[in-house]
């Protein structure tokens, strides 16, 4: 739950900004909290580069490969993978739900339908509405409200008055590491989660602030944060270098490329 929570604030970044020219690099630092928990977590976005980090897990993106190299600090370990390898991998898993969805066909209604609710397959309408307005690190945020029948809600407070210095062509490819997502709402036990990658592009802006409940396989999850600063000018090598944020760390197989396997 909390893995997809991540994908969905990347995805969230990846949809709903329109970079019109290149800006100065960005710091944006987040207070957090999910179930209970606070802490923090910072976004950093350079021309080539982001990366997003926790305390216990750093991911970065290289825009022009695609490569994503994933930080474990509790484990002391990393990997890394690419966007292509990540789809290759779902084609695996979309083949073993593709299955799954076969033996549901041959269940009683009654049953099948208990089963796709508990999947996110029959969560309800997709909706996205506008909400408030408020300030949020100094800036002008706009509410939008998205909700998956009963099973999801997510409340985003964005700005249009922060530019990122992301390549719109790049921009577009970091959309792809959506991927994973998108291709398990092609199959119908997620079809939500393909309406919800749909409404997603009705956003605007930067997410600065947001709060998202989620239950899913009987089990239920909140998570929010907030933003307290955004940071401009030239951001150090070293916050991309994983020789320096990962010293000594040892290399292993990404478990990303592992998903399918048997």
């Amino acid at each position: 739950m909390k893995s997809l929570g991540r994908m969905l604030s990347v995805a969230a970044v990846a949809a709903t900004l329109a970079v019109p020219a290149l800006a100065e690099d960005v710091v944006i630092v987040f207070k957090t909290g999910e179930q209970g928990e606070g802490g923090r977590s910072t976004q950093y976005f350079s021309s080539e580069r982001m990366r997003s980090a926790d305390g216990e897990r750093d991911t970065i993106f290289e825009y022009g490969t695609g490569t994503i190299v994933t930080i474990d600090h509790k484990k002391k370990e990393w990997s890394q993978t690419s966007l292509e390898e990540i789809q290759e991998a779902m084609k695996k898993v979309n083949a073993q739900m593709a299955q799954m969805q076969a033996q549901m066909e041959a269940m009683p209604a009654a049953m099948r339908e208990r089963m796709e609710k508990m999947m996110g397959g029959m969560a309800g309408e997709v909706t996205v509405t506008k909400g408030g307005t408020r300030e949020v690190a100094g800036y002008p945020t706009q509410e939008y409200v998205l909700t998956m029948g009963e099973s999801f809600t997510m409340h985003q407070w964005n700005t249009t008055a922060v530019e990122l210095p992301v390549p719109v062509a790049e921009l577009r490819k970091l959309a792809a590491f959506t991927g994973p997502m998108a291709m398990l709402a092609s199959n119908p036990l997620f079809k939500g989660f393909a309406q919800l990658a749909e409404k997603m592009k009705e956003v605007e802006g930067l997410t600065l602030a947001d709060s998202t409940s989620m239950k899913m396989m009987g089990q239920g999850s909140e998570s929010s944060r907030e933003a307290t600063e955004v940071r401009k000018g030239p951001i150090p090598a070293a916050e991309f270098d994983v020789k320096a944020l990962a010293p000594g760390y040892k290399k292993v197989d990404s478990p990303l490329t592992k998903m399918g396997q048997k």
